[in-house]
């Protein structure tokens, strides 16, 4: 007979199991509702809570890992909660019994039986308090168990926990009621959070505060029963006060958490890259600046501070105040697309320096020109004739820098700055074109600082990064050589624009840096470096109101420098980069290039080894002359008696004719003399009106003799009397710099000129 039952219990126990199972299979537990959406927490570099972006319930759900949590609070949970939660199955069936005898004994329920598994099954599908709803908790309890860790599910319990209002979770009350991480939970702290799900309304620390406080100390009682905690230590935690305030929703840094999350999705927790401290200032600076600016009708500015060797974003301030809705306050202007300007032009440079086009002591030419049809200016309409190239970045020549691009390539510097991380040059080289080198197009700040934080990192650009999850690509932009000398030139050059006082202030720091105004006085731009940090700043508004006059010297320059005394206190530049990339090299202080026989003046310029290409100096002749007349001889004549050589110095016929139409003095060559054969040398004349690719148009309501193509050429000084014919016709002469101009008519047609020593030039053009 004891075998009999003892086999009917098996089975039963069996058929049980088998059921379980089976319904198990049936009817699993809906996972997904033990993990309701949760709170993003954007957190600075040192773990601060910067933002909290709520998910779209508006529950304050923040989610706490297990190995996060106090062990202090799951000791506490569980002595007071489930003390056998690591044993039973899902379900306690000693407590069942327990709290069946208890509550018939006392005619109402004064215990329950429901362990942790149990909870939760109900915190996630909430039910009548029935018997029905009992035995489905149950059964979920045991589901539970089954397919979950200890662990697993006392984390899923912390963060189901409701603490009242829209608080849910450990992670959240932690915060909100405390205002730190649930890993430093105190006895007395754990003790409320333990008490509060019990009643969440009920044990309300700030409207209740009584039954809180006693609520709290009953579990620390019940704690110190079982000899959980130290005596001592309850006593003490016992004495400790309630909250008596929610914690505010963190808003931090708004502009740069947003884009943190935007960059790394909803994460439910991001270590950021921000330093708070830095940040903080950048923010006071910033509206400090601001303020002044809106008195001169400029709307906002917007800042980034990069750290050049890990190129983390340390601080970025997207407006003076986010919360402002008539000055575009939520928009993050850090990172929104706007014209930079001049502040390309470096990067144009370092390119030609690469190519071996130009070094810093190269001679540019600050003259007026015409690309079919686009003649640029610069800012303040004077030019300067020849200068160096590191006197037309220092004064931020526009003629110099659309003449180098040229030079260059458009395509190539496009494809310089995309790999500089540009990320908004979506157009073909053919739509940019030159206007390129004086900011038409647009990029981001955060992108620009980036940018030109590659000079002071060996010419390497590597990506910014927000966060300590992003990973860092890094790719050659310019080398070494080239990145070094475009900084060089950039500190190392008095510079016009700014206020020489900054210079005498003791506190400046070494630095490098552009200003730029972008066309149409909508942006104005100021990008500086100094020690380990990069930082730019944008000034303007942010509906794109013009505001004339605006400059990203006067109204960019002195945040920037505000800014680096904050961030780089004593910064230095770096050094030249070692080995053999750099060389110096002596030149014809003339014309920069390789010193010829005649040169009489040198110079020692910096080049970049293997790549600049210097040419023999074509500036510096030697001529003879007749020792009576003081006419040139050549040719047949050089047999004659009384002849003398002199040598002289000449200037480029673009130079020449530039400086000849604003009466600036002008080499000039002897007479040639009359009676002597000349052989056709030197440099030719070249037109440049009218343009070979340019066609024109003729109106037909306006007579021809109204619509004349201007005739012009360069010339050097020795081309006397130039000779224009049109389709072979001769239609004027003058000199390279007289005002010269021609009737055509519609069709195709030659024009060529030749000058005294039969030197030509030809060009075919349209008119339409």
């Amino acid at each position: 007979m004891r075998n009999r039952n003892l086999l009917i219990l098996g089975g039963s126990i069996l058929f049980l199991i088998i059921c379980f199972f089976a319904l198990d299979l049936i009817f699993p537990f809906p996972e997904h509702k033990l993990h309701q959406p949760v709170a993003s927490v954007v957190k600075d570099r040192d773990g601060k809570v910067l933002r909290i972006f709520l998910p779209t319930d508006g529950a304050r759900r923040m989610h706490a890992d297990f190995d996060k949590i106090s062990p202090v609070l799951k000791k506490t949970l569980l002595a007071s909660e489930d003390q056998w939660f690591e044993f039973h199955p899902g379900i306690n069936p000693i407590s069942i019994v327990r709290a069946a005898f208890m509550n018939m004994a006392a005619g109402r329920v004064v215990s329950g039986a429901s362990t942790i598994p149990m909870q939760i099954a109900r915190m996630a599908e909430p039910k009548k308090r029935t018997l029905w709803a009992k035995s489905i908790e149950a059964f979920r309890a045991l589901q539970l168990k089954l397919h979950h860790s200890n662990d697993e599910l006392l984390e899923i319990y912390l963060n189901m926990l409701p603490y009242g209002g829209n608080i849910v979770g450990v992670g959240a009350a932690s915060h909100f009621y405390f205002g730190h991480e649930p890993d430093t939970l105190s006895l007395g702290e754990a003790a409320l959070l333990t008490t509060i799900p019990r009643g969440p309304v009920y044990y309300d620390p700030l409207r209740n505060t009584q039954q809180a406080r006693e609520g709290r100390n009953r579990v620390m009682h019940q704690l110190s029963a079982k000899g959980v905690f130290p005596a001592d230590e309850i006593a003490r935690n016992m004495k400790l006060p309630l909250p008596d305030s929610i914690k505010p929703v963190p808003l931090a840094a708004p502009h740069f958490s947003r884009m943190v999350l935007e960059r790394n999705g909803q994460a439910t927790e991001v270590t950021t890259t921000l330093d708070s401290t830095l940040q903080q200032a950048a923010q006071e600076m910033l509206k400090t600046h601001v303020a002044r600016l809106r008195g001169d009708d400029i709307d906002n500015a917007a800042c980034v501070i990069i750290h050049i060797p890990s190129r983390e974003i340390r601080a970025l301030v997207g407006s003076a105040d986010f919360f402002e809705k008539g000055y575009g306050g939520a928009i993050n202007l850090a990172d929104k697309k706007r014209s930079p300007g001049s502040t390309l032009k470096p990067f144009i440079y370092g390119l030609a320096f690469d190519q071996g086009k130009l070094v810093p002591d190269s001679f540019v030419y600050d003259i007026p020109v015409d690309y079919a049809g686009y003649s640029p200016q610069n800012y303040d309409r004077i030019y300067h004739g020849q200068v160096t190239v590191r006197e037309a970045l220092a004064k931020s020549l526009n003629i110099p820098a659309v003449n180098t691009l040229a030079a260059t390539g458009v395509a190539e510097f496009i494809e310089l700055l995309k790999k500089g991380g540009i990320s908004t040059l979506d157009k073909s080289p053919m739509e940019y074109g030159l206007p390129l080198a004086l900011g038409g197009c647009e990029i981001k700040l955060t992108e620009l600082t980036n940018l030109y934080a590659s000079l002071a990192d060996g010419g390497k650009l590597k990506s910014f990064t927000v966060s300590s999850n992003e990973n860092t690509v890094e790719t050659q932009i310019l080398s070494p050589q080239a990145a070094w000398l475009v900084l060089e030139m950039l500190s190392s050059v008095t510079r016009p624009e700014m206020n020489d006082t900054w210079m005498l202030t003791r506190d400046m720091p070494e630095a490098a840096w552009k200003t730029g105004t972008s066309f149409g006085h909508r942006d104005a731009w100021a990008v500086g470096l100094s020690g380990d940090y990069a930082i730019g700043v944008w000034v303007g508004n942010p509906d794109g109101r013009p505001r004339k006059g605006i400059s990203g010297a006067v109204h960019g320059g002195p945040l920037l420098f505000d800014l680096l005394r904050v961030a780089a206190p004593g910064g230095k530049l770096p050094p030249p980069p070692e080995g053999s990339g750099l060389s110096e090299v002596e030149v014809c202080a003339h014309s920069r290039q390789l010193p010829g026989p005649f040169c009489t003046k040198r110079a020692t310029i910096r080049t970049l080894a293997g790549k600049t290409r210097l040419h023999p100096c074509e500036e510096c002749r030697q001529i003879f002359v007749d020792s009576k007349s003081g006419y040139r001889i050549s040719g047949e004549c050089l047999g004659r008696k009384g002849i003398k050589t002199k040598i002289i110095r000449t200037i480029p016929a673009k130079l020449t004719s530039w400086r000849a139409e604003n009466n600036l003095e002008v080499p000039h060559l002897p007479p040639l003399a009359h009676d002597c054969g000349l052989i056709p040398s030197g440099i030719a004349p070249k037109i440049i009106s009218p343009a070979a690719n340019t066609p024109y148009l003729l109106r037909k309501d306006t007579p021809l003799k109204f619509q004349q193509i201007a005739l012009k050429a360069e010339a050097g000084p020795d081309s006397g009397t130039l000779y224009w014919f049109l389709d072979g016709r001769l239609v004027s002469q003058g000199k390279f710099d007289e005002k010269l101009f021609t009737e055509v008519s519609v069709g195709e047609h030659r024009i060529s000129v030749s000058d005294e020593i039969g030197r030509v030039d030809a060009v075919e053009f349209e008119v339409r």
